[in-house]
């Protein structure tokens, strides 16, 4: 079974075989109206973000007792990512979907976890999130930014859509701009290949492919089936360029302001919610992937990634510098 350190301050014990067991379920005393928690994120109804916080939200009212209720508000109700983290860092918002280079701008060195063609393969990742790595970035976020995250999820290999041409080697994103994420090490990935990097928030995605304001964008395959970004774009590249994280955020003050057993019933659904994320995102990736290509005439191609991963190495070594994280990532290449 995976096992989840998130924070070493909190959960080293509560989550140290990945499942918390024999949990004392509070009981919601007659007349008492459970409390809410609102769980915010970016992305589309039939998104697998969505999809586990339906479990996580299920499996809290039981942990709970019916003492916390969990209301999702997704599709961007509450904005982009970046404006979700913020209001989660701030209390106005109790939990949100979140990422690593969205966490940068609390911790400079979270962005490392999300570099380019960084980890050997999928249980690479999953050594660094879940062990003393993961848990000392978590344990500063808690520190810098007020927010505490409850699991690791895994957003899967992102890639490219494109509205003119395909790319098929590395001086091939030269001039093209492209959206991304606001997140700096996005920013200085698709920049050191020659493109123009656009910061834009997830739901103005499709109207800047629309409109031409790019001409590209880069992300999941979940993502561009659910957006619908194949009716605005022509090609997809399958660059797989940066092997995503994610979690589930809660703001620090709200969670250390609950009963223990409460926050027990959170910690337990939330690990609960990322064994089932991870087991299924592989195969719930294929699917959209085959959506993709059986119901749009998007074009595929699978460039060699080879030179793509030789011509970013380098953009791993300077943004680890620029970010105080030079051990940091020599850690994770060891790791």
């Amino acid at each position: 079974m995976t096992e989840f350190t998130v924070s070493r301050r909190r959960f080293n014990t509560l989550l140290g075989t990945g499942i918390v067991g024999g949990l004392a379920m509070p009981s919601l005393a007659l007349g008492q109206s459970a409390r809410e928690i609102r769980l915010a994120h970016h992305t589309a109804l039939e998104s697998e973000q969505q999809l586990t916080a339906e479990v996580f939200a299920r499996k809290v009212a039981e942990y709970s007792g019916g003492s916390l209720k969990v209301t999702i508000l997704p599709a961007a109700q509450m904005g982009g990512q970046r404006e979700i983290i913020e209001s989660v860092s701030l209390g106005v918002l109790e939990m949100g979907y979140g990422e690593g280079g969205i966490y940068s701008s609390y911790v400079p060195q979270f962005g490392i976890i999300a570099l380019p063609y960084l980890y050997k393969d999928f249980d690479h990742w999953q050594r660094v999130v879940d062990g003393p790595i993961g848990a000392d970035l978590a344990q500063r976020l808690e520190q810098n930014g007020n927010i505490t995250l409850l699991n690791w999820l895994t957003g899967g290999y992102r890639n490219t859509f494109l509205r003119t041409k395909a790319i098929e080697k590395p001086a091939d994103f030269a001039g093209i701009k492209i959206r991304l994420p606001e997140a700096p090490v996005f920013v200085r990935t698709f920049s050191h290949l020659g493109a123009l990097p656009t910061p834009i928030p997830a739901p103005e995605m499709y109207s800047a492919l629309q409109t031409g304001v790019v001409d590209a964008m880069e992300g999941s395959l979940e993502v561009g089936y659910t957006y619908k970004i194949y009716e605005v774009t022509k090609f997809l590249s399958m660059t797989q360029h940066i092997l995503n994280d994610g979690s589930f955020a809660i703001n620090t003050g709200f969670f250390d302001g609950l009963a223990a057993e409460q926050q027990e019933a959170l910690t337990k659904a939330a690990a609960e919610a990322a064994v089932d994320q991870r087991a299924n995102h592989f195969q719930r990736q294929q699917g959209w992937f085959d959506k993709l290509k059986s119901e749009s005439p998007i074009a595929v191609n699978e460039p060699d990634l080879v030179p793509f991963q030789a011509a970013l190495v380098p953009v791993q070594d300077e943004f680890a510098a620029a970010s105080q994280a030079t051990d940091l990532l020599a850690q994770i290449r060891a790791t």
